[in-house]
């Protein structure tokens, strides 16, 4: 060929070539960036509104729905999910502003797009020093975060935990009154003696001045000296009606690590960062943070990079061994130091190459890719295998020269290896036509296979044949004398020939025996299919990341207070449960964060998780399924009203559920909230009585106490008073002017703080206060009087609305503009295909009310997506390695000698997955497209060189046997088979466990 006399004719440019990419390949090795996964770029748009302190149906009937309404007509959105919170609405798949059509006080939509880099890779932990929770979180708000987001490759920084400062303006209802003020008075005053304006200059003949009328509150004093109004001449200040501390906003999260007060700070990437170095960017610069107090600790808690290491390690680990094994079996069967130096080059340049292409097309450095390199390792060697051997061969004539021997040998298997090659390589070529996850996963993947394998074709006929000219000799081995090279390589060709024995007996046995040989295999085959319902189906194989997370909620209603104290005990049986020496760290964090931009996870001060990390796996003796469920059994029954939730696994249990909160999750959708709830209920029941399911939950899960204020329309038109003004007063008496606060500067550090105006706490804290909240202060006319000269009296709630205690809902969830309640659970001791198929059979058979329906969502929704997307591809890869086999032997038959050994390869599959206990996941049925591959390239060097025999004339017998028996045939495909086994022996388990379960088998043919 004409790539083997090029290299043959010019081996310093071959040799500067080989340097240059070996080379590039370390710079960019040294730029990919390393992470657990590929890019997973999901087409998902997230539009964020806040309309503050407004009920959940006040939210979803006035923000979601008309965002919604607008979303739905944008081209190309497929799905509109929406969480409708209090005072929040978060609609996912879409975007359109609607903000002309919204009420007064929401904010403006906040529009991003969601990425995996989203999810934090890090937590910070601040603690100690001496610090209370409020000076906790200022350090950590406004020193630490700033700092920490100005890092390389850090996106961003969420603080939980800690007490948010701020100046609160607590007023006396009563001394209010009497002064004939409200709350809006007050605030009205901080806003006029609180602003920065711009006084103009003085100028004359010969200098301006700027003018400076300093207007900043800045202190206590200077806010308690506010003029509110002046009565008479006399000013009312603020000190006169109220109390103004430098204190905190109301907790509504209570953040513990190890049992300890403090704050956690989850940092997230930036998308195109290296994880493994952000982090160590981040653990680098804590001890250089400014600003930071003496005595004050920072360490990092949960570390996403430990398990992305531990997996590379793993899998580089894995892939040393498997190439080392690789080299052993080419040594044996070669029998050259030369030889097994020449294929050994293939493997790093094969890889460089592979390196360099990722790099080039945009992959990142993850398991996958890296498995990708692993799983191929045996592969490309192969046809350096098959060129070494031919030349070998070739070698051994007497008359050739080197150089006519290699180039002979080469060009004479060049058709064959490159249509093996190819035959693979097309395997994975209909990856790219997947849809959903398993495009997102594998298409790296299979890139980087693809990458390999071609680079590998091209190191053996130009690489190879270029030093085989340089390093080799003609002559046969030496196998006489008592020397070590002489003895192993008698003992090399004596086990050859042992083998070439057995198999020619075998050989000989089977086409003998034809029928029997025939008939005995399907019968397998058929009893193979038969046993294959037995094998478990998962979405995706699962993993030991070292942590676990429990998930609590009590009541709704509960304050943070009691919440943080529940958890901490649960952390208390935690701890009596797993080995002391198995854990790390444990954090609680319970509520929701008090100022915007928390990532706590939990949906009130009713909820709480915490969060376990372990020791690695080679550290402890229970795996972390293990120990969740033996703390699972232990929490049982011990938290009556308290619904509890244990979930394992971290970042990789995030991706695969895709958003649920559980691998099974039943979407009930329907209107009514409360038939919904019921039917939610026994839903629930079904699925906690179905064998292999845990941690059954509803989501969102009953009402949140609730006082409705109706109110009298007549009564307030009478006194002059709107809607909008009594559920103003109200809002800002009860839980203050948060939304329109105006902002203190500190003058020591320039940091903002809100001032925040609302009634003291011993009047705000009963449901009397509520009714005893001021609206506004009138002149009450009196018998004969004028309108406006009688007494002032007050007007409150009581005057003119009537209140009642009852309920609302938490959250509203709705899927494309439907209301939604999610049952989700989780699944132990069983495969999650069998206990969907079993919940799935059940709900079919159970009566809907009318206008509800069911989907299944979570891992069982995209497990089907996926195993149908996988089978597409393994049809679409058996077609186009017929059509590449079908061109290289210009014959529609002899393709099919060679596919027919592919249901073999399932056979062996089938066994090993029963024998193993393991289940068909989206991994392993990689493996199986992959096993496709290598028992389809195994069987084309054998027909090529058969009909090479055909046209010879030889019986067809004769011609079999000579086919498989002849050393040009022979051994190129056994010594491809036994480093294929050795090569593929690693990391990503159990794609590895398929190839060799299926090419055994396979090559037997």
């Amino acid at each position: 060929m004409f790539l083997t006399r090029g290299a043959t004719r010019n081996p310093v440019f071959v040799l500067m070539v080989s340097i240059a990419v070996v080379v590039l390949s370390q710079i960019a090795l040294s730029r990919l960036p390393t992470d657990l996964f590929p890019r997973i770029t999901i087409p998902v748009i997230t539009v964020n509104t806040n309309y503050q302190r407004a009920s959940p149906e006040a939210v979803e009937r006035t923000v979601t729905y008309p965002i919604e309404q607008a979303v739905t007509r944008v081209a190309g959105v497929q799905q509109i999910l929406s969480s409708t919170r209090q005072g929040n609405s978060d609609i996912i798949q879409g975007v359109q502003r609607v903000m002309r059509n919204l009420p007064t006080g929401v904010s403006q939509p906040f529009i991003s797009k969601f990425d995996i880099s989203n999810i934090p890779v890090v937590q910070v932990v601040v603690g100690g020093g001496g610090l209370d929770a409020r000076q906790l979180y200022d350090l950590a708000y406004n020193t630490i975060e700033p700092q920490l987001e100005r890092l390389p490759g850090v996106s961003q920084a969420f603080v939980n935990g800690g007490l948010v400062r701020q100046f609160n303006v607590s007023v006396d209802p009563n001394k209010l009154v009497a002064a004939g003020l409200t709350l809006p008075d007050v605030q009205n005053a901080i806003v006029k003696y609180n602003a920065l304006i711009p006084s103009g200059s003085l100028r004359n003949t010969r200098i301006d001045y700027q003018l400076n009328v300093p207007s900043l509150l800045q202190s206590v004093p200077a806010i308690q000296d506010v003029v509110i109004t002046t009565h008479g001449g006399v000013p009312v200040h603020i000190r006169d009606v109220a109390q103004v501390a430098d204190a905190a906003a109301d907790q509504t999260q209570i953040v513990h690590v190890d049992g300890r007060p403090g704050v956690l700070m989850f940092v997230a990437r930036q998308p195109d960062a290296n994880t493994i170095e952000t982090v160590n960017q981040i653990r680098a610069a804590l001890p250089r943070l400014t600003g930071v107090p003496p005595g004050v600790a920072l360490s990092l808690g949960f570390d996403q990079s430990r398990y992305i290491r531990s997996a590379i390690q793993t899998l580089g680990r894995e892939a040393i061994v498997g190439a080392a094994l690789t080299f052993v079996v080419v040594l044996v069967f070669l029998r050259s130091l030369w030889s097994l130096v020449i294929v050994g080059l293939g493997i790093p340049l094969s890889v460089s190459s592979a390196l360099l292409l990722l790099y080039f097309t945009g992959q990142t450095l993850n398991v996958f890719t890296l498995g990708g390199l692993t799983l191929a390792m045996g592969r490309l060697v192969d046809d350096a295998i098959v060129v070494r051997e031919n030349i070998t061969r070739h070698l051994m004539v007497p008359g050739r020269s080197v150089l006519e021997a290699v180039v002979t040998a080469t060009q004479e298997v060049g058709l064959p290896v490159l249509a093996s090659t190819a035959s693979t390589i097309a395997v994975f070529f209909p990856v790219v036509f997947l849809s959903g996850i398993a495009q997102r996963l594998f298409v790296p993947m299979a890139l980087t296979i693809i990458f390999a394998l071609g680079a590998s074709y091209v190191v053996s006929m130009t690489i190879d044949p270029v030093l085989s000219t340089k390093l080799l000799r003609a002559g046969v081995p030496k196998t006489e004398g008592g020397g070590i090279v002489a003895r192993f390589n008698r003992w090399s060709e004596g086990l050859m020939e042992g083998l070439d024995l057995g198999y020619q007996r075998a050989l000989g046995w089977t086409l003998r025996h034809r029928a029997a040989v025939l008939a005995g295999t399907g019968v397998v085959f058929v009893i193979s299919v038969a046993a294959a319902r037995g094998i478990g189906t998962e979405f995706f194989p699962a993993t030991d990341e070292s942590q676990f997370q429990i998930n609590l909620e009590a009541p709704q209603g509960t304050a943070v207070q009691v919440t943080s104290v529940i958890a901490e005990q649960v952390v208390g049986i935690v701890r009596q449960v797993a080995p002391p020496r198995d854990i790390v760290t444990i954090y609680t964090n319970a509520g929701i964060p008090s100022a915007g931009g928390g990532f706590g996870g939990n949906a009130g001060t009713n909820a709480a998780n915490v969060q376990v990390r372990l020791v690695p796996p080679t550290q402890r003796r229970e795996s972390q399924d293990d120990l969740a469920n033996s703390i699972r059994r232990a929490l049982a029954g011990k938290f009556p009203g308290i619904q509890l939730f244990v979930r394992t696994g971290g970042l990789q249990n995030r991706v695969v559920n895709f958003g649920s909160a559980a691998p099974i999750d039943i979407q009930l959708l329907g209107f009514d909230q409360q038939v919904g709830a019921q039917f939610a209920r026994e839903v629930a029941g079904i699925v906690s009585a179905t064998p292999g399911t845990a941690d059954v939950q509803i989501t969102p899960r009953g009402q949140y106490p609730a006082f409705t204020v109706t109110l009298n329309s007549e009564k307030a038109a009478q006194l002059g008073l709107a809607t909008t003004t009594v559920a103003n007063a109200i809002d800002m008496a009860m839980a203050g002017n948060v939304g329109t606060a105006s902002q203190l500067i500190d003058p020591v550090t320039g940091n903002e703080y809100n001032i925040v105006v609302r009634l003291m706490d011993q009047y705000r804290s009963h449901p009397e206060d509520l009714a005893n909240v001021p609206l506004a202060v009138l002149a009450d006319p009196g018998p004969g009087s004028a309108p406006t000269t009688g007494p002032l009296v007050p007007v409150r709630v009581r005057d003119v609305a009537r209140i009642a205690l009852g309920s609302q809902p938490l959250q509203i969830s709705r899927k494309n503009e439907q209301r939604v309640i999610d049952v989700t659970a989780n699944v132990i001791d069983r495969p999650l295909g069998a206990v969907s198929q079993e919940i799935a059979g059940r709900l079919n058979q159970l009566p809907f009310p009318p206008g509800f329906t069911y989907h299944m969502a979570g891992q069982t929704e995209q497990q089907q997506s996926a195993f149908g997307s996988l089978g597409f591809a393994l049809g679409l890869a058996l077609m186009l390695v017929y059509m590449i086999m079908a061109s290289q032997f210009q014959s529609l038959v002899d393709p099919f000698v060679i596919m027919f050994t592919v249901p073999l390869g399932i056979i062996g599959v089938i066994w090993m997955l029963l024998l193993t206990h393991t289940t068909l996941s989206i991994i392993s049925f990689m493996g199986v497209i992959t096993m496709v591959g290598v028992v389809v390239s195994n069987g084309i060097l054998l027909v090529d060189y058969s009909n090479k025999q055909h046209h010879r004339h030889d019986p067809d017998g004769r011609r079999l046997r000579r086919g498989r028996r002849d050393e040009h045939a022979a051994r190129p495909r056994r010594d491809r088979r036994a480093d294929r086994l050795d090569g593929s022996d690693p990391a990503v388990d159990p794609d590895p466990l398929r190839l060799l379960r299926g090419a055994v088998p396979a090559s037997i043919p």
